[in-house]
């Protein structure tokens, strides 16, 4: 089962607070573990606020709207992930996950952010959610999580709060359908 560029949409009946109604982007999933950004849990902190607490000196022209960080999930929180649409230019420490989307944990993109020089789509995350070997593919049979390919338009354009009624929409479900419990056939 490959789960790499899918989303994971935690089941309603999710009791722990850290994933209740979360849709994760896996960035990857091999015979190591996974790992993964959580996309709908913003934090108080916008993208131009982490710029200037890194001391990052500021490119005059920067436009970062209002784009917040996000929770990316309760591992490494003290660590940065850029999750970017593919650019040609190179950073230090990338992860290309598909011909259009990577992964970049080097600071040298924090530089490019909210400038012509930026990736044209990007979101940036304290922490991420990994999971042991074997692990993932254990919870998704418990019945924790739905699995469905990612697209880009979940992943970068639709607001925050709505991403986990949005990725569940991809599977025809309306949130309404759902029960708060699980079976197994």
């Amino acid at each position: 089962m490959q789960l790499q560029d899918h989303f994971l949409i935690a089941m309603p009946h999710m009791e722990d607070e850290t994933f209740a109604q979360t849709v994760i982007y896996l960035c990857e999933h091999n015979e190591s573990g996974s790992m993964g950004l959580v996309l709908n849990q913003p934090t108080d902190l916008s993208i131009a606020e982490l710029c200037s607490k890194m001391n990052f000196m500021m490119k005059s022209n920067r436009s970062f709207g209002n784009d917040l960080v996000l929770a990316g999930g309760p591992v490494h929180t003290d660590r940065g992930f850029i999750l970017h649409t593919s650019t040609d230019q190179v950073f230090k420490h990338s992860y290309k996950i598909t011909d259009n989307i990577t992964l970049t944990t080097s600071a040298d993109i924090i530089d490019t952010l909210g400038s012509c020089d930026a990736p044209e789509k990007y979101l940036v995350a304290l922490g991420c959610a990994s999971w042991a070997p074997t692990q993932l593919e254990q919870e998704i049979l418990n019945n924790d999580w739905l699995v469905v390919p990612s697209n880009n338009h979940i992943l970068f354009d639709v607001p925050y709060a709505e991403r986990w009624l949005e990725a569940n929409l991809l599977l025809g479900i309306q949130h309404h359908n759902f029960s708060g419990y699980a079976g197994h056939c």
